[in-house]
C-alpha cells in the first residue's frame, strides 16, 4: 500500500497541471477564394497568448481554459473577433475578408544643416568645430586635417598620415593657410598629427575645386584656416589631459 500511495501521489499533480491551458486550432483561409492565408495573426486578447497560421494557413496555440476572445488579423483584410467559452480542446476555421487599407497623409520636412544650393562658392566647404569635436579620432587628440580626410573627394597620402590628396593631386599641391599666413609644414610627430590647435581654430574652410583667384591658381585644393580672437569680455580658462600630450587655455580681455 506504500508503495501505491506513492504512485498515484505522482500522478495527481500531472493531472491538474494539464488543466491549466487548452489547445485552440484551425485554418485560415480567403472568403472570396478559398486560398489558406500564411502568417495571419492570432491573439488572445484576455491571455496575451499568440500565434500565427503557417504556410499550409493551420494555426494552433495553447490558451487557459474558460473565456477566451480571439483576434484574427492580416495586412490588407479585415479583422476577426471570436468569443468563445472554453471548456475543451476546439477546432475554429476562419475565413478573412479582403478590406480597403487607408493610410494617413504623412508629410516628412526637414531643414537643411548645410549652404551647399545657395552659395555662390562652387566646390567650397566650411566646416563646423562643433562637429569636428564629435569626430572620433586617435588617441583622443582632435585633427582638422584627419578630419578633412573623411570628406568627398579627399584620402590620406599614407597610413597614419596627416597629408592629404584632393582628387588624386599630390600633398604639394595644396595649399594651406593660417590666418593668411602660408603653412609649409602642416604636421609634426612624423606626420601623425598637425600643427593645427583646435582649440584655438575658428574657422576652417577647403576649396576641392573653383579656387579663387586670390590664392595664386593651386592646382589641387586650399585649405583656409582662421583662429580665434579669444574672448575679451572675461576671463575663463581651459584645460585637457590625453595620453599623449595635455593642453592648457586662457584667455581673457588686455
Amino acid at each position: 500500500m506504500k508503495y501505491l500511495f506513492c504512485v498515484f501521489g505522482l500522478l495527481i499533480p500531472v493531472a491538474v497541471f494539464g488543466q491549466l491551458s487548452l489547445h485552440i486550432s484551425g485554418s485560415i483561409s480567403d472568403a472570396s477564394t478559398g486560398e489558406t492565408l500564411i502568417g495571419v495573426n492570432v491573439i488572445d486578447t484576455l491571455s496575451g497568448k499568440g500565434s500565427s497560421s503557417n504556410t499550409y494557413g493551420f494555426y494552433s496555440m495553447k490558451v487557459p481554459p474558460g473565456l477566451v476572445v480571439l483576434e484574427f488579423s492580416y495586412i490588407g483584410y479585415e479583422p476577426q473577433y471570436r468569443s468563445i467559452n472554453l471548456t475543451k480542446k476546439q477546432s475554429i476555421d476562419i475565413s478573412l475578408s479582403q478590406g480597403s487599407t487607408t493610410l494617413m497623409e504623412v508629410q516628412v520636412t526637414s531643414i537643411r544643416e548645410d549652404e551647399h544650393l545657395s552659395n555662390t562658392e562652387i566646390g567650397a566647404i566650411e566646416l563646423d568645430m562643433k562637429q569636428i569635436d564629435k569626430v572620433p579620432v586617435l588617441f583622443g587628440e582632435k585633427d582638422i586635417l584627419k578630419t578633412l580626410q573623411l570628406l568627398l573627394g579627399i584620402s590620406t597620402i599614407s597610413e597614419g598620415s596627416s597629408n592629404f590628396s584632393v582628387r588624386g593631386g599630390s600633398f604639394d599641391q595644396n595649399l594651406i593657410q593660417l590666418d593668411e599666413a602660408t603653412v609649409y609644414s602642416p604636421s609634426h610627430l612624423l606626420g601623425f598629427f598637425s600643427t593645427f590647435n583646435s582649440d584655438a581654430v575658428k574657422n576652417v574652410k577647403v576649396y576641392k575645386g573653383g579656387i579663387p583667384a586670390q590664392y595664386g591658381g593651386r592646382g589641387s585644393s586650399v585649405l583656409d584656416v582662421q583662429m580665434r580672437e579669444g574672448n575679451n569680455q572675461e576671463y575663463e580658462g581651459k584645460a585637457s589631459i590625453g595620453l599623449i600630450s595635455s593642453k592648457l587655455q586662457f584667455e581673457g580681455p588686455n
